[in-house]
């Protein structure tokens, strides 16, 4: 299943049925406890999730946690009801917990801003805290840091083959004209090794493929193709009346992540990987 190499390494092994895909759910930002977050659609890809035996990915910002008195984000108005306690922060990872774990899926969680954040003024960390809770239920779950390397080993009638994912929350800004496009140059070149690239935070959601060429082990040129990823958001904008996302001028966001999978096909039994949205 799960094995850490190192902190920002990890990797996942799975056998895969004849003729059966691998399913990974690949989101981001969910900001579970914001008002704002959309827990039907949310639901509604954990089930689905469930049902095809996907492993979640959650690149960072699985939490909000904007509502204590110590961040200048905070408004009282965005705080759900039942987390209006002095155990704030208590209530929101215990619920979390009980949310998650009523889906028996594989959870693999990276850290964003948000979790870092809490971490860096409350000297605990949510997501630590959050997985120990899921393990306790019986939840299988790793954890990942800012960014970090995540590697798919697969197996199917003795055939072997890999992927190799390099995860990255985000940085900047919202790029309301370009959509953070411009850095999958940028991310190509600083990660030549990866198959699949992925980054939140900024609540854009796009897909773009594109074609290196690359030696392989056998000293032949071979053309590759290496998925650059905007993971989206599950937290929605309002009415546009006030908060952070409106004074920042960010977009109307669109909903939910992507699935990626993962099949093996022809008679060479050659691996690929495939997105469509989820949505």
């Amino acid at each position: 299943m799960f094995t850490q190499i190192s902190r920002t390494v990890h990797v996942f092994k799975s056998k895969i049925a004849a003729k059966q895909p691998f399913h990974v759910l690949q989101i981001s930002d969910v900001h579970y406890d914001s008002v704002k977050c959309d827990r039907e659609l949310l639901t509604k890809h954990l089930k689905q999730a469930e049902k095809l035996g996907a492993l979640v990915f959650i690149n960072g910002d699985l939490f909000d946690l904007m509502g204590g008195k110590y961040d200048p984000r905070s408004s009282y108005s965005d705080i759900r009801p039942e987390y209006k306690h002095i155990n704030y922060l208590d209530a929101v990872i215990k619920d979390a917990a009980e949310y998650f774990s009523k889906f028996k899926v594989n959870y693999f969680i990276g850290r964003g801003n948000h979790e870092t954040n809490i971490s860096k003024l409350l000297h605990t960390d949510p997501t630590d805290r959050l997985a120990e809770l899921l393990r306790h239920n019986g939840i299988t779950v790793a954890t990942g840091g800012y960014s970090g390397w995540f590697v798919y080993k697969f197996e199917q009638h003795n055939k072997r083959f890999s992927f190799i994912q390099h995860y990255h929350h985000g940085s900047g800004g919202n790029a309301p004209r370009s959509k953070g496009i411009l850095s999958a140059d940028i991310d190509q070149k600083k990660f030549p090794d990866a198959d699949i690239i992925t980054r939140g935070h900024d609540h854009q959601k796009w897909h773009l493929p594109t074609t290196v060429q690359r030696l392989s082990h056998n000293y032949e040129p071979q053309d590759k193709t290496v998925h650059h990823v905007r993971t989206g958001s599950y937290k929605m904008l309002g009415d546009g009346f006030a908060g952070c996302a409106v004074e920042k001028g960010f977009d109307r966001p669109r909903l939910g992540g992507w699935w990626m999978t993962i099949s093996l096909y022809g008679k060479k039994r050659t691996a690929s990987i495939s997105f469509t949205e989820a949505d």
